[in-house]
């Protein structure tokens, strides 16, 4: 993703502007209240401890700073069985999907104040087809090889994989969608 990030901003004419750095979300490579902003996207849910993880990113915003997170998400508590096992083997290959109350608790616990949240349906066969128009055929066939790349080298990949192509739970969209969470970390004034 760094390599593809980097492309992306040389075709854009951002280099030296952009700085792209790999790290551990729980445990960020930067020093406290460093950024004015962070944004996530489709990271908690792959952590070993999403608090963790949370509580990062609020250490390294500034006082009076965001953070935002976009997040699958239940949109109700208690899915289905089938609709876990979809979720964790085919759209989050063995993600923590919580509703979102769990991401509040997450906010919550971290200290994040004026907190906004948005949650929506996914449909996903509307958002393979988006994807498909988005990286166009040459970038999904990139995408695939790099999937079997995966599958050869990393055993953990394997397994999930192994686990994977179950068949589409028909109410999937009452029950799985994205969340969008915003929250200020209190000034020290607050």
């Amino acid at each position: 993703m760094v390599a593809y990030a980097r492309a992306q901003a040389e075709k854009h004419g951002l280099n030296g502007r952009v700085n792209f750095r790999q790290g551990d979300a729980q445990d960020l490579p930067f020093d406290d209240n460093t950024f004015d902003a962070v944004i996530v996207e489709s990271v908690t849910v792959f952590t070993q401890d999403s608090q963790q993880a949370v509580n990062e990113y609020v250490r390294v915003v500034k006082p009076g700073g965001y953070v935002g997170m976009n997040e699958s998400t239940f949109l109700q508590p208690d899915p289905p069985q089938a609709v876990r096992d979809w979720v964790s083997q085919e759209v989050a290959l063995g993600a923590q999907v919580y509703t979102a109350e769990g991401w509040k608790s997450f906010r919550d616990t971290a200290g994040l104040r004026d907190v906004f949240a948005k949650v929506y349906p996914l449909d996903v066969k509307k958002q393979a087809a988006e994807t498909v128009k988005r990286y166009g055929v040459g970038g999904i066939t990139r995408a695939m090889f790099r999937s079997l790349k995966m599958n050869v080298m990393y055993p953990e990949v394997r397994a999930i994989l192994k686990e994977g192509t179950s068949t589409y739970p028909e109410n999937m969209s009452d029950y799985f969608g994205y969340g969008l969470y915003v929250g200020r970390k209190p000034d020290r004034r607050s």
